[in-house]
């Protein structure tokens, strides 16, 4: 099980900035070792409640609630994350935890047998709502646990009752919402790194949750 507290900062970005400042990271930063030069995919399965609260409440501004998500990388279902994700501001409270296949399972039947692990679920029962994914390349400096990522490529499933175990059908999220920018760090924010990210331009509330959600409806 692992629990983070960090600053999380997102942009949307086009694809000729975005490959500018990818170059300029090259140089500066290394890339996150996990991946083949920086490089791995996400899939990440999305749960919200009956009312769909953790979508509205991302919508219009309201008190949001916790995501929860089943997270895998490069398509390997042996490696499962169970994640839950809150933000508060800038600010991000993060807790995982690795799950097997008959835990997946027995989340996606029945949310509140994980409530031992995460109290919200006890009055807060939930089912999956869209996967998404997407190709994300990473940086990481060490030094104040700074990540940066360019997340690109990014699609939504349009099937009922997604499932990471069943093939689904996938959507491309419309410009410029298909790349986006990612700052996240727990310590001081180097000054040799600040400028990089503040030619993102302007930072915006990113939730790819509610993007794949979206586009799903108005397809």
């Amino acid at each position: 099980m692992t629990g983070t507290l960090r600053y999380e900062l997102k942009f949307h970005i086009p694809p000729f900035n975005a490959a500018i400042l990818e170059k300029k990271l090259q140089y500066i930063i290394p890339y996150d070792e996990n991946g083949t030069d920086g490089v791995y995919n996400v899939k990440s399965l999305y749960f919200d409640d009956f009312y769909d609260q953790a979508l509205s409440g991302k919508m219009d501004g309201t008190f949001k609630l916790p995501k929860f998500r089943v997270r895998i990388y490069n398509d390997c279902l042996e490696f499962k994350k169970l994640e839950r994700k809150l933000k508060r501001g800038d600010i991000v409270s993060k807790k995982s935890i690795l799950i097997n296949d008959d835990e997946y399972f027995r989340f996606i039947e029945c949310s509140r047998s994980f409530s031992h692990e995460f109290p919200e679920l006890q009055a807060r029962p939930l089912k999956p709502r869209v996967i998404i994914s997407y190709r994300r390349k990473a940086f990481v400096y060490k030094p104040g646990n700074v990540r940066i990522t360019i997340d690109s490529d990014i699609k939504t499933s349009i099937n009922q009752n997604p499932c990471l175990y069943r093939p689904a059908c996938f959507i491309n999220l419309p410009a410029p919402e298909n790349i986006v920018f990612e700052v996240k760090y727990t310590g001081m924010f180097p000054d040799h790194l600040r400028a990089v990210f503040q030619e993102a331009g302007i930072r915006q509330s990113i939730s790819k949750y509610a993007m794949g959600r979206m586009a799903g409806i108005y397809r």
